[in-house]
């Protein structure tokens, strides 16, 4: 297997662990110590492992019956592009929601170093859920959940 397919391979596993799953050590174990994340909002930016985790739970708190599927990965070396989509249930509001997106990721020495989120989210907006924010939302939270 090539550095390629491993790294397509982790990534479509990281989805599942992360996020259906729920293994946040995964995440530790396969993350970077100095990830950089950066989201579609102007600060919507996530630095460091403890911020990754945060927003990783964060997403636990939100949303119940979350289920992220992997539509596509396309690799190339230490590059990979996720394609998925998500359904689940905000929490806060009770409302059923569906959002698609892509993620590009840069991956250094196996682990992911950096990545770049864009997101399909009418749905929440849709549902009037935009401005919805809870004091607590962690450093690189999209106000949506």
């Amino acid at each position: 297997m090539d550095t390629a397919e491993r790294n397509a391979a982790l990534m479509a596993r990281y989805y599942d662990e992360v996020f259906n799953r729920r293994n946040l050590d995964f995440l530790r174990e396969h993350a970077h110590a100095d990830i950089v994340g950066h989201g579609p909002g102007v600060d919507d930016e996530v630095r460091g492992i403890e911020q990754m985790v945060a927003f990783s739970a964060y997403v636990y708190q939100v949303y119940e019956d979350y289920r992220l599927t992997v539509e596509d990965v396309v690799a190339n070396a230490d590059t990979v592009v996720v394609r998925g989509s998500v359904s689940a249930i905000h929490k806060p509001t009770g409302s059923p929601v569906r959002f698609f997106g892509l993620t590009l990721y840069k991956l250094q020495d196996g682990k992911i170093r950096e990545y770049w989120r864009a997101y399909d989210r009418h749905d929440l907006y849709d549902k009037q859920l935009a401005g919805w924010r809870p004091a607590d939302a962690p450093v690189g939270v999209d106000p949506t959940g």
